[in-house]
């Protein structure tokens, strides 16, 4: 008869060897798209479009101070201009500016009217703001307008409805 444990462990060391190198490609594909919009930059320096996205491929990379300046350029360009936002409240809640991060995503909530996908993200990442800065009542509000324009979207349900359940 087979030990069930040894199996069990043999397989979580194989995922975590396959996770291991799931981060490492995702990893060195971030990098390799940061080298690509950094070559589009310097051969147009002055197309916003092109300032986005290193940005926003710089935050994705992980490299959030150096994505700043791409993103605060990019907020100039009217198509770009609330993803620069988001992008850039983001990247202050990683570097733990929160103030400045929900300062951004206020603003770039208030341009928008509708609740649409973009707002949503805008507005979820608002209320992770104040969740860190430790404002529940804010963090609540934002995840409570999400919620009555769209059920399903991401965890929102789960954190308005638990909060009804704390009460």
């Amino acid at each position: 008869m087979q030990d069930g444990g040894t199996n069990k462990v043999g397989d979580r060391g194989a995922l975590a060897e396959k996770q291991g190198a799931l981060v490492a490609a995702k990893k060195r594909r971030a990098e390799m798209l940061v080298d690509e919009a950094r070559k589009r930059v310097e051969r147009n320096p002055t197309d916003l479009q092109f300032r986005f996205e290193l940005g926003e491929n710089l935050m994705n990379a992980g490299h959030f101070r150096e994505a700043l300046p791409e993103l605060q350029r990019a907020r100039q360009n009217p198509n770009a201009r609330l993803r620069a936002m988001n992008a850039l409240g983001r990247c202050y809640r990683e570097l733990s500016m929160f103030d400045l991060a929900a300062k951004q995503l206020e603003e770039a909530a208030r341009e928008i009217g509708t609740m649409d996908a973009t707002k949503k993200e805008i507005v979820y990442n608002l209320g992770l703001v104040y969740e860190q800065m430790g404002d529940r009542e804010k963090s609540l509000g934002c995840m409570k307008q999400i919620y009555e324009a769209d059920y399903g979207y991401k965890d929102v349900a789960t954190r308005v409805e638990s909060s009804y359940a704390r009460n």
